[in-house]
């Protein structure tokens, strides 16, 4: 199991969408941070699942299927845009492997938001029941105008959550650790008894049923 999680690529052909131009791209199948740190650093500066064409400088960005593994934050985290019998496969090959935390995310800044939670000795799943806490501070603003995303943002010391909105751009809502540990120990049998050893998609659907199930328990 563990040459799975080595870091692993393929060359593959492509040719751009703008001019045509074709290149050699690098496509990697796993990427293992422990063992090539730098790849981490790639992922979070929007390197790594990039198409630049050096003919004509067009530049998008390329998501595809591939695993990522942290040993040293004790996670990994599968990013699947589409699910199909194949990735499957290699979902449940992998969920054989006990005693670390499995993610799945299927767009690259919900990968990036994973890993930076992990950074910071987190709990993501503790992070999207505070998203969800939250909506009530943006309800107004969402009156008038339509929420694309919320995701966890840091400055050093400093938590916050980044408000992507279609019209107004981006706000943020600061998130002081004293919040964080009082939603951490409020609803740590939930979560407990919400999650499981297998690769789980945690966002802020996962966390709305965790907040249904025991909204009379804590109101």
């Amino acid at each position: 199991m563990e040459g799975k999680r080595l870091t692993s690529y393929a060359m593959e052909e492509l040719e751009c969408p703008k001019c045509g131009h074709k290149h050699s791209l690098k496509k990697y199948k796993v990427i293992n941070v422990t063992e090539k740190a730098k790849l981490k650093e790639e992922i979070m500066k929007n390197q790594l699942y990039q198409f630049s064409c050096e003919e004509c400088e067009y530049m998008a960005p390329l998501t595809y299927d591939s695993l990522y593994v942290d040993s040293r934050k004790n996670i990994m985290i599968y990013m699947a845009p589409v699910m199909n019998a194949e990735i499957k496969a290699e979902i449940a090959e992998l969920e054989q492997e006990k005693g670390i935390d499995k993610r799945l995310v299927d767009n690259i800044n919900d990968l990036k938001e994973k890993i930076m939670i992990a950074d910071n000795h987190l709990d993501d799943r503790v992070i999207e029941i505070i998203k969800i806490m939250y909506l009530d501070q943006i309800k107004k603003e969402m009156e008038d105008d339509t929420l694309l995303n919320i995701l966890f943002d840091y400055n050093r010391d400093n938590y916050c959550f980044l408000v992507f909105f279609q019209k107004k751009g981006i706000g943020k809502i600061p998130l002081t650790r004293e919040f964080y540990r009082q939603v951490e120990d409020k609803y740590k049998e939930a979560i407990k008894e919400h999650s499981t050893d297998c690769f789980m998609k945690v966002d802020m659907q996962w966390a709305g049923e965790i907040l249904f199930k025991n909204h009379n328990k804590f109101n």
